[in-house]
Order: structure tokens, then sequence, then C-alpha cells
């Protein structure tokens, strides 16, 4: 399942997660970068950001984009993984077009979270 071409450019993105202390939904609006069957999220605060923290708590969530939305699994990559280096290569060529240079401290101290779509919710 990936997203539909005409949302690949979208700035944002709306990710719904189940509070873990709370009990209630949490929407919170983010930076993605696709992948072919989802796509990645970056908490560049070390993921101490509530919806990263629920994510931990219950690792389905629901994600919008534009108006399409998909149930999804979540992953987080290990800070030595490969691919969480060219996630967050991404995530400054998308995000950070004037070249303040984030990347270093995103190298740093980001948590990268994979969302694998389980199923559409919209179409």
């Amino acid at each position: 399942m990936e997203i539909p071409e005409e949302l690949l450019d979208d700035r944002y993105c709306y990710l719904t997660t189940h509070g873990r202390v709370t009990d209630r939904r949490h929407t919170a609006e983010l930076w993605f970068v696709p992948h072919e069957a989802g796509v990645f999220l970056m908490s560049g605060s070390g993921g101490l950001t509530q919806w990263c923290l629920n994510l931990q708590a219950d690792d389905q969530a629901v994600l919008r984009i534009g108006r399409q939305s998909w149930l999804a699994r979540v992953a987080f990559l290990a800070d030595e993984d490969p691919v969480r280096a060219e996630v967050l290569a991404r995530f400054h060529d998308k995000y950070d077009p004037e070249g303040k240079d984030r990347l270093p401290s995103w190298v740093r101290a980001a948590t990268v979270v994979r969302l694998v779509f389980t199923r559409p919710l919209t179409a």
C-alpha cells in the first residue's frame, strides 16, 4: 500500500495515537517522508514527544495525509540501523531547503519511526 502520488509533496501528515496516560486520542501534525509501504516520521527531541511515547505503549496508529487515512503499525529504527541515516538525509532534503543544516543534530538525537500501512480507512 503506497501513498498516492498526488500526496507525496504534502508537507504535513496527521498522526492519531491512543493516549497512554489519558486514554484519549491524540493527534499531532508531523513531517513525513514516504517509503514503499507507508511513511517515516521523526521526533527531533529523541522520542520524548507525546505521539512518540504513545507509540511506544501502543504500536498501532492512524495516519492521515490530505483526505486519505490509513491504519498503520509502528516500528522504531535503532540508532545504528543504516536506514536511519538515509531517512534523516531525506528529511533534511525535504524540510531544510534553506540549508540550516539540522542533520548533525538529528543524527545525534532524533528518533525515527516507520509506519507500515495495514489497511486504508478512506479512499
